[in-house]
C-alpha cells in the first residue's frame, strides 16, 4: 500500500484510538499522573500502540519509507547534539533529586522507549512520509510536527489538567519540527527514536525524584523555569530545528522522506 496523506490519517487514527482508548478506559474519574503511567509496570497502551505500528509497518513493507532501513550517518553528532545537553541536564538534575528505586527506573526506560518508537514512527515516519507524497516537504514538517503536538491535548481525559495538557502541546510541536530536522538530516528514524524515549526517560525521572523527596519532606530540585519550562527549552529546539531545515526543499528532502 502507498503511504499518502489519506492512509497516515487512517492509521493515525486506529493508533490513537488504542493508544488512548486503553490508557482511558483504566483512568478513574479523579484522573490520573502520567508519571503513575510509566513507574509501576508496562504500560499496556504503550505496548499495545508500539505493536500496532510494528504490525502495519511489516504487513505494508514501509521500512524504507518511514527511515528505519538505515542508522545515522555521517554529521549526526552535528544536529542532534542540543538535544543531547538537554540530555545531560536531565541526568544531572535525576541524580540531584534522587534516582527512584531500580525496578521504577526500569520501567521508566522501558515505558518511554515504548513511547519513542511509538511516537517517532507515527509523527516522523508515518504522517511525514504520508504528507510529503501528498503536500509537499514543509507542509509534512509542520503538518506533522502541528499534529504531535495537538494530540498532546488529549492528555486533558487523563489528568484533567487543560493548562497542563495545552502547555505540554505546545512545547511538543516546537521539539517536533527539531526530531524531523533529525529525521531528514541523519537519515535515519532510529535516532530520533532513541533520542525522544530518553527526553521523556528524563523528564519523568526527575519527577519520580521531586515527588519521592517530597514525599520524605525533604526539599525538590529547583524548578526556576516553572510551569513554562518545558517550552522555554524546547523554543531554542524549534530554531535550531529550522535553521538545520533552512535547505530542505532544495537539497535533501526528496532523497531522505
Amino acid at each position: 500500500m502507498k503511504l499518502t496523506a489519506l492512509v497516515a490519517l487512517g492509521v493515525y487514527l486506529l493508533w490513537q484510538a488504542i493508544n488512548s482508548g486503553i490508557q482511558i478506559a483504566g483512568t478513574g474519574p479523579e484522573g490520573i499522573d502520567l508519571l503513575d503511567l510509566v513507574k509501576h509496570g508496562l504500560s499496556p497502551s504503550l505496548a499495545a500502540a508500539s505493536l500496532f505500528l510494528l504490525v502495519v509497518v511489516v504487513l505494508f513493507r514501509w521500512w524504507r519509507d518511514v527511515g528505519l532501513t538505515q542508522g545515522p550517518q555521517r554529521g549526526t553528532l552535528k544536529v542532534i547534539w542540543p538535544w543531547l545537553l538537554f540530555l545531560a541536564l536531565f541526568a544531572a538534575s535525576a541524580l540531584n533529586a534522587g534516582l527512584p528505586p531500580a525496578s521504577v527506573t526500569l520501567f521508566i526506560l522501558a515505558n518511554t522507549m515504548m513511547v519513542g518508537w511509538s511516537e517517532e514512527v507515527m509523527f516522523r515516519g508515518i504522517w511525514l512520509r504520508g504528507m510529503f507524497r501528498s503536500y509537499g516537504i514543509w507542509v509534512a514538517i509542520l503538518g506533522s510536527s502541528v499534529l504531535f503536538g495537538a494530540m498532546h491535548v488529549l492528555n486533558v481525559f487523563l489528568t484533567g489538567d487543560l493548562r497542563g495538557a495545552v502547555l505540554q502541546a505546545v512545547a511538543a510541536f516546537l521539539s517536533g519540527v527539531f526530531l524531523a530536522a533529525v529525521r531528514l538530516r541523519t537519515g535515519s528514524l532510529w535516532t530520533g527514536i532513541v533520542l525522544h524515549g530518553l527526553w521523556d526517560a528524563g523528564t519523568f525521572l526527575v519527577a519520580a525524584g521531586d515527588t519521592a523527596a517530597a514525599g520524605a519532606g525533604a526539599a525538590a530540585a529547583p524548578t526556576a523555569l516553572g510551569d513554562y519550562g518545558s517550552i522555554v527549552m524546547s523554543l531554542p529546539l524549534l530554531l535550531l530545528g529550522l535553521f538545520f531545515l533552512r535547505d530542505t526543499g532544495r537539497d535533501y528532502g526528496k532523497e531522505y522522506v
